[in-house]
């Protein structure tokens, strides 16, 4: 059975493409929609496709530069896992989202009760109102009241402080299936068969924050120049693990072969990338 069996990270400058080789991949925010919500999603990305499908109105076009690897070998160096891709505007674009919200206010339970032996109100809701809340999580604190058993509090914690974990690992590896370029064209994102490394204690961003403003921390990263994270998150690898780097021209081949192996003193395959969709061939 065919398979491919390369890994591929594109970067659109020679400048980048030697601090890669250098320094290793740097942590970046990326922003990706749902809906009609932008987000950033803190990333390294790859792609898992053939050399005939990257270059302008191909299936990937996000740089001229590139650094090959094997595949299977550095899905596990770097832990990569493959995207989640979701329907554009669909139930399951939704429902991770919904679990992240809903997970939050269920680890507070303890102050709730604590609420409630203060005020001696009746439920919950008759004298705080949230949103967003969901009708299932506002009915969990109307049920309380201030003999609730702190051991149950404390089992509702840990559950809905995991439940939060595990969808804030699964909203980093999502993708939607359609997306728009930087010129408002529609791709087709799946085409991409794109790989991520995530780094879990790092968050997405909300552009909008539950109360309807903009999100101070998504306009400070959207308007900062990437790599974002420079002294930490970091993807390191020896330069002997590297297939090949692709080039734009041929007269780049040579300067960055010389950079390598003045840096390393190693040699490294270093191809145009039409000499490696003839090699394709």
């Amino acid at each position: 059975m065919k398979q491919v069996n390369q890994i591929v990270h594109l970067t659109n400058s020679k400048d980048v493409l030697k601090s890669i080789l250098e320094n290793g991949f740097f942590t970046s925010y990326a922003k990706e929609k749902f809906g009609k919500q932008n987000v950033l999603i803190p990333m390294i990305s790859f792609a898992n496709i053939l050399f005939r499908d990257i270059g302008e109105k191909e299936v990937v076009d996000y740089g001229k530069y590139g650094i090959v690897f094997d595949r299977d070998y550095i899905i596990e160096k770097f832990d990569l896992n493959p995207v989640f891709y979701v329907k554009n505007e669909s139930e399951i674009e939704e429902i991770f989202p919904y679990n992240f919200q809903t997970s939050i206010i269920p680890q507070t339970l303890h102050l709730a009760k604590k609420f409630y032996k203060e005020s001696n109100c009746s439920t919950f809701s008759d004298r705080i109102r949230i949103n967003p809340i969901s009708d299932e999580v506002k009915s969990l604190l109307d049920t309380l009241d201030k003999d609730v058993n702190d051991n149950f509090i404390h089992s509702i914690k840990v559950i809905f402080e995991n439940y939060f974990l595990n969808t804030m690992k699964q909203i980093l590896l999502l993708k939607p299936f359609k997306v728009e370029n930087k010129e408002g064209v529609t791709k087709i994102a799946y085409n991409e068969r794109e790989w991520r490394k995530s780094f879990f204690d790092l968050h997405y961003i909300s552009e909008i924050k539950p109360d309807g403003k903009i999100n101070e921390q998504y306009e400070k990263w959207i308007n900062t120049s990437k790599p974002h994270f420079t002294d930490k998150y970091i993807l390191k690898f020896d330069i002997a693990e590297v297939q090949y780097v692709y080039v734009e021209n041929e007269n780049e081949v040579e300067e960055v072969k010389n950079f390598v192996t003045k840096k390393f003193q190693k040699n490294i395959e270093v191809f145009t990338l039409s000499e490696l969709k003839e090699r394709e061939i």
